[in-house]
């Protein structure tokens, strides 16, 4: 079994121009309302992110519970709105959005935790080598200093490598209305073996934009934030330039593994098609 990125390509450009109308909708579940319930906690906007960084000792009156629990809720209908996404694209027959969307729900949770779960136990791991040499102080000294500046930069790898072998997770269980994940992220780890470097290669180049976008759109907001007084029309402008990046990489975490998903099934057998 293998993938062919220029056949998946050309399966989620397809997906996309057949489903426009499911897709701005999920758009809307699975951005605008993370957005507007970020916007609602003060303690996400750019503003106090560059209040914080810049006065690490400042303390804010409240508990970081109630953020973390915002956080959590986010990240539940994100994963939902996207199992729900994949369940149009890729089941046999669509049962509507009520359908979907309760699919998405209860699927989401579960996919989200299954994640949350690949991120410690990686974040864990990562972590023993300098539990062995005695902590922290003696890890930044191990070598004199250089394994410090190399080990992150081997653990992003590493990360990134990960993620891609377990990309069609979401679309596996969405096409099958699946609601355990643990089966769903093994049989990826399997569809993606033998085409594992080629899609790390793929997700570097489909991330690199992105990057250059979200970097460029925040050297600009952190300009419009230093020039203005909160609140000003200029400030609320550079939210819907962030809320359309999210939408267009919310599309594309979607569309992309769905298409890779249709190019890693196997092919029918011809006396399956004439049976």
């Amino acid at each position: 079994m293998d993938i062919d990125i220029g056949r998946g390509l050309v399966e989620a450009r397809a997906l996309a121009a057949t489903h426009k109308a499911m897709l701005a909708a999920y758009v809307g579940i699975g951005v605008v309302i993370p957005f507007l319930l970020l916007s609602s906690e003060p303690l996400f906007s750019l503003r106090a992110i560059l209040t914080i960084l810049g006065n690490p000792w400042l303390r804010f009156g409240g508990s970081i519970a109630g953020p973390l629990y915002l956080l959590a809720i986010i990240g539940a209908i994100v994963a939902g709105a996207m199992l729900a996404a994949w369940n149009g694209l890729l089941a046999d027959m669509r049962e509507g959005y009520i359908a979907e969307i309760m699919y998405g729900m209860v699927a989401g949770v579960a996919y989200f935790a299954c994640n949350m779960m690949v991120s410690v136990v990686t974040w864990v791991i990562t972590l023993f080598p300098i539990v062995l040499v005695g902590g922290r102080m003696e890890w930044e000294n191990l070598g004199g200093g250089a394994i410090a500046i190399v080990y992150p930069l081997l653990l992003t790898i590493i990360a990134f490598w990960i993620a891609t072998r377990f990309c069609l997770a979401g679309a596996i269980m969405g096409g099958r209305g699946k609601l355990e994940p643990i089966g769903a992220f093994i049989e990826s780890w399997r569809r993606t073996q033998t085409a594992q470097w080629r899609l790390c290669g793929f997700y570097l180049l489909y991330g690199l934009p992105f990057a250059v976008l979200g970097g460029g759109l925040m050297a600009l907001h952190m300009t419009t934030i230093m020039n203005n007084a909160p609140g000003t029309l200029v400030e609320t402008a550079m939210s819907f330039g962030w809320a359309a990046l999210f939408a267009l990489y919310f599309l594309g975490q979607i569309l992309i593994p769905a298409g890779f998903y249709r190019a890693s099934e196997p092919a029918a057998a011809a006396t399956d098609i004439f049976a």
